[in-house]
C-alpha cells in the first residue's frame, strides 16, 4: 500500500511510519504548500541466495561450446573478440 504524508506528519509519527514501511507499504512525502512529492521511503529487499541459484542454474549452459565453438578456448575468444572489432571498427 502507498502512503502519503506531509513532512511535519512524517516528523511527529516517524516510529509508526517506520513501521509501517518495515511492514512492506511504501511511504510518500509531500510538500504541502507545492503540492510536490520531495521523497519516497520504501523497504530494502534482501539478497536472496536460493533465488539466485535457481535463476542461475536455469541461465547456465546457455552459452556452450556447442552452440559457440570460438570461444572454446581463450586464444579463441581473444581471437573471435579481435575479428569482431574489427568488423565493427572499434579500437579500444
Amino acid at each position: 500500500m502507498i502512503l502519503t504524508v506531509s513532512v511535519s506528519e512524517l516528523r511527529n509519527n516517524l516510529s509508526s511510519y517506520l513501521t509501517k514501511v518495515t511492514e512492506g507499504n511504501q511511504l510518500l512525502i509531500k510538500n504541502g504548500k507545492k503540492k510536490i512529492t520531495i521523497a519516497q521511503i520504501s523497504k530494502i529487499h534482501s539478497f536472496d541466495k536460493n533465488s539466485f541459484k535457481q535463476t542461475l542454474l536455469k541461465s547456465a549452459g546457455v552459452f556452450t561450446v556447442d552452440n559457440h565453438p570460438e570461444w572454446a578456448t581463450k586464444k579463441k575468444v581473444i581471437a573471435w573478440l579481435r575479428k569482431t572489432r574489427l568488423n565493427n571498427q572499434r579500437f579500444f
